[in-house]
């Protein structure tokens, strides 16, 4: 046992090393790592029952608010409840004291609104708007699927939830792979979330749900855009994808791998094979490396319009049908993952029957 347990551990840990999202997180200086480490640390605390400790891990996931609305799955008990509004005021404190009051935190509410409407179809994101519009749909087909999707998202999560009868932890799971469906903002670093039900469904999931979240955990931590992005880093890329199915079986139960640990590397010989010659025949910018010589920024342009003029000008606004499909990746692997988890759920239940 304690030899399975340091196994899962190292496994767990070599499979948030070799995720595409973490890389990017810590390349960029993204707070979404320190957020999904918040999330994490809030779901065992409220299990553990430790208020104290839950609301400073909701505190720290609040640090991307789109990302902390996951944890509205888990508002199941009066614990959890008490440590969330907790984390929560201490949040919204925090942030009125350094925006200068509800003034400034009105002003930031504007700001960020703005550059979300200055980037919701830009290359980087990594939505269902954002990927129709590259295939060619207009603006407001595009915004359309964004909400029908978001709402999908939503209703699955709530319905799969009741039918399934998944406990508060596994619903939690359940709407942290539905949230890069429900929100109109996620970029591919902020996919770091999913390592939280991956890693649990890495150690605990066997059989045909085994199978299931090995396929979603290549297709969601592995960073598909990049291959089209930085063509010359395809060998690294792979390399890391391989690391990573490595790592999913090294964090499984047992002495020996099941048939079911096959499956994210054949998952990983498919995806390859369609996405390395797409992404080789349209190569995709990066921002700033992209921005035509001698740009000049608009003149009294404030940051959000900047930031969208400089997309623009990159090229990262193109309608590329391939750049829609590699971004899709991702969001299949989510639909995946919801499927492992609901498997792998009722699984334990005819177990323990």
């Amino acid at each position: 046992a304690r030899t399975y347990r340091i196994g899962a551990l190292l496994g767990a840990m070599l499979i948030g090393i070799a995720a595409g999202p973490t890389t990017s997180d810590f390349a960029l200086g993204q707070v979404a790592l320190l957020s999904a480490a918040g999330l994490a640390c809030a779901l065992l605390a409220y299990d553990r029952k430790h208020p104290f400790a839950g609301a400073f891990a909701t505190l720290l996931a609040g640090a991307q608010p789109n990302l902390a609305v996951a944890l509205l799955a888990r508002m199941r008990d009066g614990l959890a409840l008490r440590s969330a509004v907790a984390g929560g005021a201490a949040f919204a404190l925090l942030t009125l004291l350094a925006g200068g009051g509800f003034a400034g935190f009105a002003r930031y509410l504007h700001v960020l609104g703005e550059h979300g409407r200055a980037e919701r179809f830009v290359t980087i994101q990594h939505t269902p708007g954002a990927i129709a519009w590259s295939f060619g749909a207009p603006e407001g087909l595009a915004s359309a699927i964004t909400l029908a999707c978001a709402l999908a998202a939503v209703v699955s999560v709530v319905v799969v939830t009741l039918r399934a009868r998944l406990n508060a932890l596994d619903g939690t799971l359940l709407a942290l792979a539905a949230l890069p469906l429900a929100i109109p903002f996620f970029h591919e670093h902020d996919f770091v979330v999913e390592l939280i039900p991956l890693v649990i469904l890495a150690v605990r999931a066997s059989g045909a749900a085994r199978a299931w979240a090995g396929v979603a955990a290549v297709l969601i931590l592995v960073d598909w855009l990049g291959l089209a992005q930085r063509t010359p880093a395809q060998p690294q890329i792979a390399s890391l994808a391989l690391a990573l199915a490595c790592a999913f079986v090294a964090a499984g139960r047992g002495a020996r791998a099941p048939r079911a640990d096959l499956a994210p590397f054949a998952a990983l010989l498919v995806l390859f094979g369609a996405a390395v010659p797409l992404a080789r025949a349209f190569p995709a910018p990066t921002w700033p490396d992209a921005l035509p010589a001698g740009y000049r920024a608009p003149a009294n342009a404030d940051a959000s319009m900047l930031w969208g003029d400089e997309q623009r000008a990159a090229g990262l606004e193109a309608r590329v049908p391939a750049w829609g499909a590699l971004r899709a990746f991702p969001l299949a692997g989510c639909v995946v993952l919801g499927v492992a988890l609901v498997r792998c759920r009722r699984s334990e239940s005819r177990r323990t029957a």
